[in-house]
């Protein structure tokens, strides 16, 4: 029922707002600026010092701080520059000259890499614990990096992060730093805002319950992809997540990197359009599979007046709890899902609507955005230039998403002249199979950064972390130099930093472990490769999407682009490493990866065996693949060092009140398996993990074995029912 005193009062919030609100906008916005092309890209950054440094250095081991003499940050301004660091050594010691803390801190870490063989990732590290470091008594170092140096995707967040209290976030946020990194999404406590500005507008707890998800899910919602999946955020969560952000802001802002804030993309709840029907709506489409009650989200008509008033109400809010710490927005409106028979006139409109209600708030925005929509819902030319045409350059970040396998920015002229982000991708869904191509990696980079286009830097952007590291440490490194980087004399490095160490045999498998996993080929020139035939591919074997995590199915293989006998060359010469390095934590992590390949690799012969048997209908042979891959599933569960009761722990013990608990296990146990209430989006952010393995994929290959040994005719339809019943659904269930 309508409630014409809510309308009216909202109107008259509108109407006292905009006045204002356009005044500002009106002294910013220049129609020259909107076609300018070499308009520069200026952004604040916060200030910070050397003791920024000395801060990141007071939680790392004291020798280390020790080994340098001075620390000297040369710049003064307040708008984000290029990289740039120097280390002198000395008989006195190291000093240490840069233009900022981060700069300071990526050019401090490449030194322990180097010299002291010590390294520190987000999922561990290796510390010497004498602090030995192997230096020449003068030695100088050089390190020049584009502008942004930018960490986040938004579903990392959820499949990474969505449980981590205090303690992993101070870790991390010091990983970012000593990994040079400038600029990093916040979005985390977005919700408790969003909670009250809506409360504000006459929106009910539970028209609010009926809009935001559960917290596994929440990077979906926040693209307007998802809404009350999981079940409701009880209100001491939601203060939990704000505080736990404003500390995240808080630590990001004294180092120096520019936190990159949410501003409204145009989602609003159900019960605000059955309150004001008079307003227009755009009903997005359902995402994935999932029917109305968790999808079909819907968003505020972008030529309402009332968009940009709530955009500005929002960011006001925000800015007063923050304060003034950042000039960069979010904001992805069609993320996977958009409205069907949009125009090029609807995507103009929605662009101008979120960089005006943006200004409104902040009149030095700029709207980070990612390019993922233009590729994923195949967009045409016209749509993404009527899109990017409403923001005048200097204005906007589009982050090239996954610029390592498909640079948008060669399909769409550099995004007709806005700053873009070159984005390594990788990984989806947070799974941890072994694969990259560092020589590719290089290629593509470095052709980017000499095309004639208004790159402005190098992004991470994987669904996950705990995963290739190698991979993401190379283009960190490739971002930081000037000077060609050759994988093969830099993984010998890597190793030696990674493990403390270096020795022939150390060298000689990771040039192995580079020649085969990390040197993986496009699909598009498997055939070249010679060793598998491109219509023998897909997409998902191009990812590693591993068939043994998925539901079983026959004529299913693992393919791989290099001789599939060097896996046990590798695996063998990672057991003789693990003699004398077992106890170090990072082996422990690569030593667990390689054997992993090992025992899937004889999985996938056994699981052939299997298929042969039921396509001969010879069940001798049929139970001994059988027998034999219970016992192979044993040992991959047995081998993983990531475990299942680790994010389970986490996530019980994120919950707020503690009665809240076995929702979040419940959450946290659907998202990595079945991805929805009947499996719409099922395995797509599986692990490789501990207990997970033996709970759920070992238990429904047995049930295909079953299947395949009964006689019965084999029915897809039916294998997957049963498996829904007997394994999927009560293994979400508490």
């Amino acid at each position: 029922m309508r409630e014409p005193h809510l309308v009216r009062q909202f109107l008259l919030l509108s109407l006292a707002l905009l006045p204002i609100s356009e005044a500002l906008f009106r002294n910013h916005l220049d129609p020259s600026d909107v076609e300018a092309q070499d308009a520069p890209l200026q952004i604040r950054t916060p200030r910070a010092t050397d003791k920024s440094v000395l801060s990141v250095l007071s939680r790392l081991p004291g020798w280390i701080s020790e080994e340098f003499s001075s620390f000297e940050i040369t710049s003064e301004s307040r708008e984000i520059t290029e990289g740039s660091a120097q280390l002198i050594g000395t008989m006195e010691g190291v000093r240490v000259v840069a233009t900022s803390p981060v700069d300071a801190l990526y050019a401090i870490h490449a030194y322990l890499r180097e010299f002291c063989g010590t390294m520190i990732t987000w999922e561990g590290e290796n510390v010497s614990k004498n602090g030995e470091c192997k230096r020449p008594e003068e030695f100088e170092r050089s390190f020049r990096s584009p502008k942004v140096r930018y960490f986040g995707n938004p579903c990392t967040f959820s499949y990474s992060f969505a449980w981590w209290d205090w303690s992993h976030w101070e870790r991390f946020i010091d990983w970012l730093a000593l990994s040079g990194f400038n600029m990093m999404l916040a979005p985390v406590g977005q919700e408790t805002i969003w909670a009250e500005l809506w409360t504000e507008l006459g929106i009910s707890q539970k028209g609010l319950n009926e809009f935001f998800p559960g917290p596994a899910y929440l990077s979906w919602h926040r693209m307007g992809n998802v809404q009350a999946l999981g079940g409701s955020m009880t209100p001491e969560y939601l203060e939990s997540q704000l505080e736990l952000n404003k500390k995240i802001v808080k630590r990001m802002v004294q180092l120096g990197i520019v936190p990159v804030l949410p501003t409204f993309a145009g989602f609003v709840p159900k019960e605000f359009e059955r309150k004001f029907d008079q307003l227009r709506y755009l009903h997005n489409a359902c995402w994935n599979r999932l029917n109305e009650t968790y999808s079909c989200t819907t968003s505020l008509h972008p030529q309402e007046p009332e968009f940009k008033t709530i955009a500005k109400a929002f960011i006001d809010k925000q800015r007063s709890i923050y304060g003034d710490v950042t000039d960069v927005y979010s904001a992805d409106p069609f993320n996977e899902s958009p409205p069907p028979h949009l125009k090029d006139g609807d995507f103009s409109n929605m662009a101008d609507s979120i960089y005006q209600g943006c200004v409104m708030g902040n009149s030095r925005c700029v709207w980070l955005l990612q390019s993922w929509t233009f590729v994923y819902d195949a967009w045409a030319k016209s749509s993404v230039r009527a899109f990017l045409g409403q923001v005048p350059k200097g204005r906007m970040i589009i982050l090239d998403l996954q610029a390592e396998k498909r640079p948008l920015y060669k399909e769409f002229e550099g995004f007709y002249g806005h700053h873009f982000v070159w984005c390594l991708l990788q990984n989806f869904g947070g799974n941890t199979q072994m694969r990259g191509n560092l020589g590719k990696l290089h290629e593509n980079y470095r052709s980017a950064l000499a095309s004639e286009s208004s790159m402005a830097g190098m992004g991470l952007t994987m669904e996950g972390i705990n995963q290739n590291y190698i991979v993401y440490q190379y283009l960190i490194d490739l971002a930081w130099t000037e000077e060609e980087l050759d994988p093969q004399p830099w993984v010998a490095s890597y190793a030696s930093a990674r493990y403390g160490t270096r020795s022939k045999l150390q060298t000689d498998a990771w040039n192995m472990l580079l020649a085969t996993y990390y040197t993986q080929v496009d699909i598009k020139s498997m055939n070249e490769f010679g060793v598998v035939e491109i219509s023998q591919l897909n997409e998902r074997e191009e990812r590693r999407e591993i068939y043994l995590y998925y539901r079983p199915r026959f004529s299913q293989t693992i393919r791989y682009w290099f001789p599939s006998e060097l896996i046990e060359k590798l695996g063998k010469s990672f057991a003789l490493l693990n003699r004398t390095l077992g106890g170090n934590e990072l082996f422990r992590q690569d030593f667990a990866d390689v054997m992993r390949e090992v025992i899937q690799n004889k999985l996938d012969k056994r699981i052939q065996y299997a298929t042969t048997g039921y396509a001969l209908q010879d069940r001798k042979i049929m139970k001994k693949a059988c027998m034999d891959m219970e016992v192979l599933f044993e040992q991959l569960d047995r081998n993983e060092v990531r475990d299942l009761s680790d994010w389970i722990l986490q996530a019980r013990e994120a919950a707020r009140p503690e009665t809240e608990a076995d929702s979040f296990e419940r959450q946290a146990r659907n998202q990595i398996t079945l991805w929805g209430p009947r499996g719409e989006i099922v395995d797509y952010a599986r692990k490789e993990w501990k207990g997970l393995i033996r709970k759920f994929y070992s238990k429904r290959w047995g049930i295909f074995c079953e299947v395949i040994q009964s006689g019965a005719r084999f029915s897809e339809k039916k294998l997957d029912e049963r498996l829904l019943r007997e394994v999927e659904l009560p293994f979400g269930h508490l």
